[in-house]
Parts: C-alpha cells; structure tokens; sequence
C-alpha cells in the first residue's frame, strides 16, 4: 500500500503530543525511575506539590503517548512503501538502543521499531480488523494489571520483582547519587532500567498499547478522521469525559491506598483505559481546531513542530538529561513537582521558535535526515518549500 498524502492536522497533532509527552518525561530526567510510577519514592505531596503530582497523572500521564503512538501507526500508511519501512523500522530499533543505553532510559523509539515490523502486514487488513484488533491489543496491558491485582499473590516471584524494581523506594538515593555523578556512573546505573524497559516493558505493557495504538493510527487514516471525517461533537465530550472518570478513579484509587502496591495495579489498569478515551478526545478536539483555524499563527508554529518531531523528541531527552545529570548542571532530585510541571510549558515556546526557524529554511529535521538517509540512501536536509503568492484580484 502507498499513499504519501501529508494532512496537515496530523503534523499539529504530533506537535500537541510531543508537547504533551514532555510534561510527564520531565519527571524521570530529574528523579529516580521509580518516582514517575510511585510518588511517595522522592520528594514531598504536601500541598501545591500534590496538586502537580495530580494534574500530571490525571490530564498527562498516558495520554499524550498514546496519542504519540497512533500518530506513529498513520505514519506507516502515509509514508508508503517508497519509505522502505522495514529499513526504516530497522534504524530506528538501533537509534532506540542508542538513545536508551546512552542518554535517557525512558526510551520509546526501540518498542516503536520492534512492533512497527510486527504490525507492518496489518497495513493490507480492513479498517474493521483495524480497529477490532487494535482496541483488544490496546485493553492487553489493562486486563494483565487487573489479573496482577486479583491474583496478586500467586504471581510469580521474577515478575512481582520485577514490578517492585519499578516502583520500590527502596532504591531511589542510590539511584540519585548515581544519577549526579559523571556519564560513565550513569550509564552503569541506566542500562538495567533501560534493558528492564526495551524488554520486560515491551512484552508486557508497552508494545501491546504501541501495537493497537498503530492499528488505531491506520485505521485513522484510511477511515480519513485526521481530515475531519469524525465531528467533535458529540465525540469529544463523549470520549473525553468517561477517560477523565477513568483516570480520576485510578488516581484517587492510589491516593487513599497510600501508593500501596498491590492497589496500584488496579489503579494503573483502571488509568490505562481512561488515558485512551481522553487521548481520542484530545485528538479530535486538536483535529477539529486544527482546521478550523489552519492558517493561524499558533496552528502553523505547532505543525511546524510536529514535522521534525524525531529531532524534538531527541532533544528533550539530550537537554533534559544534561539540566539534571551529573555530566550537566547536575540538578537531579532538587526540583520540586511544582517547578517540573511549570518548565515544559516554558521549554514549549524554545522548542516552537527553534521548529520555526528550522522549517524555514529546510524541509526536514536533522535527525529525520539522518533516518531517511540510513533508510533509503538519500541524505538531503532539502529546501523549504515557499508558499506561492497570492494571485492578484480579478475585475
């Protein structure tokens, strides 16, 4: 299948995500891993840092990487077989080991490329067995927290220990120390939590939500709901309330259990399926101002943004990493909540004036070259496109 259609609404909506995601990396360049996941692992939940910790969890957390990963999912079908996509795939399972291992454990582009081969045959399937098998592989990570928690103590010990090491506190001041020490330290302490992520994550949670979520995104497009097929009303409210009840169900789950493990995974199932209905909300809200407002200032400076996503993406990790890391300014583990929910919002207008800048004189990012390069043997920045003049008025 080929069809190399650009929409623009879907470049705004990568940049929304990428914005969004932001909000929630944030947290583990600056604190131990097992902080994102149980917050009573670092720093206090005392008053207006409660308040960041609950806004983050409830508008943030899983929403805007889900909506990231279906974006991912219609870009296989828009970049057509001209991107040789299994080359493609390939380099980018390599820039995810690269990225993961080397700076940020957190890393997302290895679960995208393994799962990206895996679901390539679903492209020829109906839109139907799209969005069937999609929404059943996207419910996986949910009924597999739900299973944990019913039969919580017959799990096995490796997987319970394996849960444990990503919510324990137990290693939080190691973690930290490390953390603040030079690159070498830190790349010894990174790996495990890397490795734990690219694999026991992938086959547990995260390659189950990247695979339906594709599924979802190929569906999308081909069904035309970047285009506007789907009205925001009544799908917005419809989609976008119950995921907040979802979520809010989860959140106040964990809160009155105390972060209790065995509560979480309730929770954490419960907030899973909240982050899908509030992501498709999110999308189609985003899909519909988009085009309404396509000519608009804010509009153009997002999709902007959205078209060298690979490169933005990249770039929280790498400043993200030097603000907090030893190698850097060394300020892991003393922001407080309050201030790492405020700084994306500051880092968003850097990043737009950069896309800015950027697209305006090339027609893709530095690292989207460099891919497209490995990928097909082109190495090209190219040239901005310019928009034509408008015609003078007849009559």
């Amino acid at each position: 299948m080929t069809d190399t259609r650009r929409v623009a609404s879907i470049d705004v909506l990568r940049g929304v995500a990428l914005l969004g995601i932001l909000v929630m990396n944030i947290q583990s360049f600056a604190m131990p891993h097992a902080a994102y996941l149980n917050p009573r692992a670092w720093g206090s939940l005392e008053g207006a840092e409660g308040v960041a910790w609950a806004l983050g969890r409830l508008l943030f957390d899983f929403k805007f990487i889900t909506l990231f990963s279906t974006l991912f999912g219609a870009s296989l079908v828009l970049a057509g077989e001209a991107s040789s996509p299994r080359r493609r795939l390939s380099w980018l399972v390599a820039f995810g080991l690269l990225h993961g291992y080397l700076v940020w454990y957190g890393d997302i582009l290895f679960t995208y490329g393994v799962v990206g081969l895996a679901v390539l045959p679903a492209l020829r399937w109906s839109v139907r067995r799209q969005v069937v098998v999609g929404l059943g592989l996207v419910l996986v990570s949910s009924l597999l927290a739900f299973a944990s928690f019913a039969f919580f103590d017959a799990l096995p010990a490796l997987l319970l220990d394996d849960v444990r090491a990503h919510y324990d506190v137990a290693s939080a001041a190691a973690e930290a120390e490390a953390f603040r020490a030079g690159w070498l330290t830190q790349l010894l302490a990174r790996a495990p939590i890397t490795f734990g992520n690219h694999v026991s994550g992938t086959l547990l949670e995260s390659g189950w939500r990247a695979a339906g979520c594709m599924l979802l995104g190929m569906a999308a497009v081909r069904a035309r709901v970047f285009e506007g097929a789907v009205p925001a009303f009544p799908f917005v409210p419809a989609t976008l309330g119950p995921g907040l009840l979802l979520s809010g169900a989860g959140l106040w789950l964990q809160w009155s259990s105390d972060f209790a493990l065995r509560p979480w995974l309730l929770a954490q199932g419960l907030h899973e399926l909240g982050a899908l209905g509030v992501a498709a909300g999110v999308g189609l809200g985003v899909v519909t101002l988009a085009r309404r407002f396509e000519g608009a200032p804010v509009t153009r400076a997002i999709a902007n943004l959205g078209r060298v996503a690979f490169s933005a993406y990249l770039m929280h990790s790498v400043v993200g990493t030097f603000v907090f890391g030893g190698h850097g300014l060394g300020q892991f583990g003393s922001w407080s909540r309050v201030a790492l929910l405020l700084a994306p919002f500051a880092f968003w207008g850097l990043q737009l004036v950069l896309a800015w800048w950027w697209t305006s004189r090339y027609a893709v990012g530095p690292l989207e070259a460099l891919w497209r390069g490995l990928s097909r043997g082109t190495f090209s920045l190219g040239r901005a496109r310019r928009a034509p003049a408008p015609e003078p008025p007849q009559g």
